[in-house]
């Protein structure tokens, strides 16, 4: 017929397409089960930007960068990962964004190398770099900078006495195992390494409530009690948390309890059943030596 278009497919295959395309809706849906909570994204995003990039629990770091940043200093922020570098990072770009001077580079991307010439060119645009302008007075953050060569680092140095920048920070999981040039190291200094601190339990639960309110669904015990679940590192909790919650939407339970965790993280049983007298693990070795051995069963613990 004239207008009818010939697809060549076959009615089962137009069935199965439409089968697959209503499947991948429904998990589109159960993926985004924080807007069945009003939420307009995600609130356990490990991405700062969303949150307004508030920092909790390392005020005195953050006032000793706001201090060195103008002042044109050299500083390297040590912590594990997932423990808030990159927030805090986001936090001195809103401080001192203005007029384009601040230059955030993250070093664990796997496609760029970095070039701090071709950075510092890039703050001008397509001019810049076409005519080779460097600007002056930049303040530089590097992320994850226990990526970074040694040779990288030379270059950083040079622009720095060059004026071309004004103040550097690094930021990794392991200060003493970077390959930061020694003369980086020697403008670091002492007073110049800040290490993230572990968060108190207040401070986690004002971390949480920034992001979800005064959402019931689960209480300050219960985060407190994944904090702790979590080796008490703010990623995990993040991760965890979301576990919590979708199970929480899956399975239309207007509140959290410790029973529900149980059931959510199988390892809290597994942790509590693992915790053993010392001295009773080496009676159950001398007996071992003498039964003939048997094939033990495995215990899975989850490292989120």
């Amino acid at each position: 017929m004239k207008g009818q278009r010939n697809s060549g497919k076959k009615p089962e295959a137009w069935k199965k397409e439409r089968c697959k395309m209503e499947g991948e809706h429904e998990e589109q849906e159960q993926e985004m089960w924080w807007k069945k909570l009003g939420f307009y994204t995600n609130p356990f995003t490990i991405k700062p930007a969303p949150f307004d990039n508030k920092v909790f629990g390392q005020d005195k770091i953050l006032e000793d960068l706001y201090y060195k940043v103008p002042a044109g200093t050299m500083s390297f922020v040590e912590g594990k990962l997932g423990t808030g570098k990159t927030t805090m990072l986001k936090n001195l770009i809103a401080k001192f964004r203005g007029r384009g001077k601040v230059i955030y580079f993250s070093c664990n991307r796997i496609d760029t190398e970095l070039n701090i010439e071709e950075l510092l060119k890039g703050r001008y645009g397509f001019w810049g770099k076409l005519f080779g302008i460097i600007p002056k007075d930049m303040i530089v953050l590097l992320d994850e900078s226990q990526q970074l060569s040694a040779a990288n680092t030379e270059r950083i140095k040079y622009f720095f006495d060059q004026g071309n920048i004004k103040s550097v920070i690094f930021t990794g999981t392991d200060y003493s195992n970077t390959n930061l040039h020694e003369s980086i190291k020697e403008r670091i200094g002492q007073d110049g390494l800040f290490k993230i601190k572990e968060l108190a339990d207040d401070q986690v639960i004002a971390f949480v409530r920034n992001r979800i309110g005064n959402n019931s669904l689960v209480n300050d015990y219960a985060i407190k009690k994944l904090w702790h679940l979590s080796a008490r590192n703010p990623r995990r909790l993040l991760q965890r948390l979301d576990k919590v919650f979708r199970y929480a939407v899956e399975n239309m339970e207007s509140e959290i309890k410790e029973e529900h965790l149980s059931k959510i993280f199988e390892d809290m049983k597994a942790k509590a059943e693992t915790v053993v007298n010392p001295m009773m693990k080496k009676e159950e070795y001398r007996e071992e030596k003498r039964m003939p051995k048997k094939i033990a069963p495995k215990i899975s613990i989850s490292n989120w």
